[in-house]
């Protein structure tokens, strides 16, 4: 193992590759501007400080939970205090948006792999572990669901899409525990019904075995990094608090942050989508905008993170965040009228198209035959969608709080 420093306390910050500003943590956070340059769209340059009892909303979206978190503390706990800053120096110039980070960390170098290699992996061991230990000081991906960012060559069928004239070489790796079996073909299945209907995810592949998923990142075209803000940052909210908001209030950020009448079309049809795919985990960290250095046009990123929910036996059926007042899964009448408050031409259009695409794409899915009930609840979810009332009944009460 390199040697690492025990403790982090002071990060330099750049955004788009020029300096920015010094992170420090004496008691409290508090960044400081050094240059005038920018690091989110709600931190705007002054020469008074930015003070924070937790990390800075635009800092902490990156950072893993759950399993990744877990392992990198029990990897380092004899060498390191890993807390929030160490993770955010594990970023390095690696992890997804703008930001980049330089602190006592010296990067490492780690070989580039194959992404075919990764797909057609036959070990009885899940190569994902293999993956996290290799590339876990090289950058790191937010979440619970365990997932690591990697460095390969695109050597597949599948060129990377619409997102760079380059190759891409830099891939998430996603892989599922026991709570959440075949999560992997799960959210395969939902990102290619949200291609099928024309929302243009990231490529995607699937592992032979099943046991990993495989994206392209979207912040890099032409070589270059795009910033990206997720709506826990925008909305001026720490991770934790994801799930404490309303679709209306997603819909309201949409506008303000783009002040486009196309980006809330957009917006309006990433709502649709999750709610009649079944996704109950698309709260406001799974919803983000981007934009170049210049930052005079912002647009909401591809859709990412998206799997059927209502499948899982420890998940309640309800959605990540309100509608209406409540988590209830809307019927078509409360999704029109959704779309009829902000304006949104023919909303009733917009339904029935996801809804008719989605149960075209289902029903000529291979993959969604893996899961045993997929098919039938996915349909079933898009049934409810457009019915013209939905059931009103009480839902199972929460058990526990949902995955990334």
């Amino acid at each position: 193992m390199v040697e690492l420093p025990h403790k982090i306390n002071q990060i330099q910050v750049k955004a788009f590759g020029k300096s920015a500003g010094e992170l420090i943590q004496p008691s409290h956070y508090t960044f400081q501007y050094t240059q005038q340059n920018s690091i989110s769209l709600t931190m705007k340059y002054q020469n008074t400080p930015y003070n924070y009892g937790a990390l800075h909303p635009i800092f902490s979206q990156n950072l893993p939970e759950g399993y990744v978190r877990h392992y990198i503390s029990e990897k380092l706990r004899r060498h390191a205090n890993v807390n929030d800053m160490y993770l955010l120096a594990l970023q390095l110039d690696k992890g997804i948006g703008h930001l980049s980070y330089a602190s006592e960390l010296k990067k490492t170098e780690v070989e580039q792999l194959s992404l075919n290699d990764i797909l057609n992996w036959q070990g009885q061991e899940n190569i994902f572990h293999q993956l996290l230990d290799r590339y876990y000081l090289n950058g790191l991906v937010s979440g619970v669901q365990p997932k690591v960012l990697v460095n390969a060559v695109n050597d597949t069928r599948k060129p990377s899409i619409g997102r760079s004239l380059l190759q891409q070489e830099n891939f998430i790796i996603k892989t599922y525990d026991d709570e959440f079996p075949l999560l992997t073909v799960n959210e395969y299945v939902c990102m290619e019904a949200a291609r099928a209907c024309g929302l243009q995810p990231s490529q995607c592949w699937l592992s032979d075995n099943l046991k990993t998923f495989v994206t392209e990142r979207f912040d890099v075209v032409n070589g270059k990094r795009l910033g990206l803000e997720d709506f826990t940052v925008l909305m001026g909210k720490q991770g934790d608090e994801k799930y404490q908001s309303s679709y209306e209030m997603l819909m309201k950020a949409t506008y303000l942050f783009t002040q486009s009448d196309i980006q809330l079309r957009q917006m309006y049809q990433y709502i649709i989508f999750n709610c009649l795919i079944g996704n109950g985990d698309a709260h406001l960290k799974n919803f983000s905008v981007q934009y170049d250095e210049n930052r005079k046009k912002i647009t909401l990123t591809p859709p990412y993170d998206i799997t059927h929910t209502l499948i899982y036996d420890t998940i309640d059926n309800k959605m990540a965040l309100k509608l209406n007042g409540v988590k209830l899964f809307p019927d078509r009448k409360q999704l029109v009228a959704l779309g009829k408050t902000y304006n949104i031409n023919k909303p009733e259009f917009i339904i029935e198209n996801i809804a008719d695409t989605i149960r075209d794409h289902i029903n000529k899915s291979i993959e969604v035959n893996i899961i045993k009930g997929l098919k039938g609840s996915i349909l079933s979810s898009v049934h409810c969608g457009t019915s013209i009332k939905y059931s009103s009944k009480s839902y199972i009460q929460d058990k526990k709080r949902k995955f990334d």
